[in-house]
């Protein structure tokens, strides 16, 4: 038998010629509203990550981060964006009722789901932005489980 272990120079080999697409999509699910001494505070979002982007740590997170975090991360970028000269926007946050600022209207299921539904569309737009996807504010803000820590990284 004859062997021939010759390859042909138009062969090509597809073993490492393929690279996964980047990506990134973050998921916001789970409300919980937290109380203390009986009343209700604050309500908490679960987000979730899975990215391709290589400037993370893991290819799947999950944190929990609360309004208002969201807040300082959009006031975070937009002065990010405007420090570099840039002429881009970022998407806007869901805002607040009536009801949400003078009483319990911020903790009514309607509220929270229209709220989560905006806290989604918000992230999805800046993690896909193309200034802030590479901010290492917003990193951390997706990545960092600990809150104080991911604020103590952010001020650095």
């Amino acid at each position: 038998m004859i062997k021939n272990d010759t390859k042909s120079s138009h062969q090509k080999e597809f073993t490492n010629d393929y690279e996964t697409p980047e990506y990134i999509t973050c998921s916001v699910t789970d409300p919980i509203s937290h109380e203390e001494n009986g009343k209700k505070t604050h309500t908490s979002y679960k987000i979730s990550t899975v990215t391709t982007f290589p400037e993370y740590k893991n290819k799947e997170f999950s944190v929990r981060r609360r309004y208002k975090e969201f807040v300082w991360l959009r006031n975070h970028l937009k002065d990010k964006l405007n420090e570099k000269g840039k002429r881009l926007t970022l998407a806007n946050l869901p805002g607040n009722n009536m009801s949400s600022l003078l009483g319990s209207g911020r903790f009514d299921d309607a509220f929270i789901e229209e709220r989560r539904v905006g806290l989604e569309q918000f992230l999805n737009s800046v993690v896909n932005h193309p200034f802030s996807r590479f901010e290492k504010a917003l990193q951390d803000f997706l990545q960092e489980q600990d809150a104080q820590v991911c604020w103590k990284l952010i001020n650095v």
